[in-house]
């Protein structure tokens, strides 16, 4: 009698199961490519934003300071129709006559050449914009962006480009680094950046030198940015202006520089008779490789 009022007890403390048609439905399970739905919604949500972006931008900038503006916007507005026509108009990369010293139109001039070390890549199509820039506000002739290792080589042509040979067997791939925005005393140095006397730069100018059996006076590296006979007072401001478009608070996306110089792979023989100042008979004869 005792067990069996025992285990009646038992019994009545066990849940009783409920009927079928008031059990709770199970559980749906899990879809089976949520992870896959994720990428496709962000791959849509990602065109859906670029379409935007593209249709922002092809529209006439007219938004308030409260108006979204999408990171691409921001990046691409500041290059104006101004800075897109100064790119076309800079000083194309004219290549010489391989049958003649110069299609130039000035008769006479010396045959004269020049080695130079030439930027490539964006920071070369952003110094040659401003190049462009400062020829266009100032009057004075565009040329390509470039550090002169040597000037005033005055030898025929075929000699040149044998000793050019030779000098780019010695001289090894180095870096050009600038210091800052000044001004000299002559047309071709009017206004220009200065660039350091690292060691990979101060011997590729003494390895020209001694190939060529060149004495100059002591060499000071720099990229010129414009040729002109400006007063001091004009340069000092030109100086300033550069200054703060290269690297100041007025620099914007089209013109600031980010990097602080350029690497130099090779060296760019070019002719260049100091006596046309307009540079139109300016033309590259060969690039050589460094080592």
């Amino acid at each position: 009698m005792l067990r069996a009022s025992r285990a009646g007890a038992e019994r009545a403390r066990s849940p009783v199961a409920p009927p079928p048609h008031l059990r709770a439905p199970a559980p749906a399970p899990a879809p089976r490519y949520s992870g896959s739905a994720l990428l496709v919604g962000l791959a849509l949500l990602g065109l859906g934003l670029y379409c935007y972006g593209t249709v922002l931008h092809s529209q006439p900038h007219t938004a308030s300071k409260t108006q979204l503006l999408l990171p691409w916007h921001v990046l691409t507005k500041s290059f104006s129709s101004h800075q897109r026509h100064l790119r076309r108009t800079a000083a194309p990369l004219s290549v010489c006559d391989s049958t003649a010293i110069s299609s130039s139109p000035v008769a006479g001039m010396k045959e004269q050449y020049s080695i130079w070390a030439m930027p490539k890549g964006p920071m070369g199509d952003r110094l040659r914009s401003e190049i462009a820039h400062l020829a266009q506000r100032h009057g004075g002739p565009a040329f390509p962006p470039h550090v002169t290792v040597l000037g005033d080589i005055e030898r025929p042509r075929e000699e040149v480009m044998a000793m050019m040979k030779e000098l780019a067997a010695q001289v090894k791939k180095h870096r050009i680094n600038f210091v800052e925005v000044t001004r000299g005393t002559f047309f071709y140095q009017c206004v220009f950046l200065l660039v350091a006397k690292d060691e990979g730069t101060m011997a590729a100018a003494a390895a020209a030198r001694n190939v060529f059996g060149m004495t100059t006076p002591p060499y000071m590296p720099h990229l010129s940015l414009l040729y002109a006979d400006l007063a001091d007072e004009e340069k000092a401001k030109v100086v300033e202006q550069e200054t703060a478009r290269l690297y100041g608070e007025s620099s914007g996306y089209d013109t600031l520089l980010v990097e602080t110089g350029y690497e130099v792979g090779s060296l760019a023989l070019w002719y260049t008779p100091t006596e046309d100042t307009s540079t139109q008979s300016w033309c590259l004869v060969e690039e050589y490789p460094l080592s």
